[in-house]
């Protein structure tokens, strides 16, 4: 009876290490979500500018796309929010409405505008499907 060779037997070829493990080095590589920037949604959706509305306890906030993923997005408002502020957020995507609960996470002030980093807490999942679509018609247009 043949014993079963494991990989493990077999050794690596000079040059051609494949024994690692993959580990991302940057911060990019560690999301959850890959992004969309705005430039990449603009063309999907067909529009140059896309308006993001945050309903907070107190006041309404409106500013424009960054960038947007299945896990939050990234928009550039006029006023600085607060650190783990929750909120509620709409937008439209051409034609579909994008609204989720979110929670504040990051804000970096920038000429003039603090662009806002929010998750998005109980996205539908329709929403979600659909921003992964998007995603991937921007690849395959890459790809074309």
């Amino acid at each position: 009876m043949k014993s079963m060779i494991s990989w493990d037997d077999i050794p690596s070829l000079d040059g051609l290490e494949v024994d690692w493990s993959f580990k991302p080095e940057t911060a990019i590589d560690k999301r959850a979500f890959v992004r969309l920037e705005i430039g990449a949604v603009s063309r999907l959706v067909e529009v140059h500018e896309i308006a993001v509305r945050l309903a907070c306890v107190k006041r309404n906030y409106e500013g424009s796309l960054v960038d947007i993923s299945a896990g939050g997005l990234a928009v550039n408002l006029s006023a600085q929010l607060e650190i783990d502020l929750p909120v509620k957020v709409g937008l439209f995507l051409g034609q579909t409405k994008i609204l989720s609960r979110g929670l504040v996470r990051h804000v970096q002030k920038a000429s003039g505008q603090y662009t806002t980093g929010i998750q998005f807490i109980g996205l539908a999942q329709e929403s979600a499907r659909f921003l992964n679509d998007l995603y991937a018609a921007k690849v395959l247009c890459l790809a074309a």
